[in-house]
């Protein structure tokens, strides 16, 4: 369950990071 969370984290800085870069 930890795993899924920590992987699910990831996902939402990649595209905290994306957004960020675009704009």
């Amino acid at each position: 369950v930890i795993g899924l969370y920590w992987h699910f984290v990831d996902l939402v800085w990649i595209l905290l990071f994306t957004i960020v870069y675009l704009i």
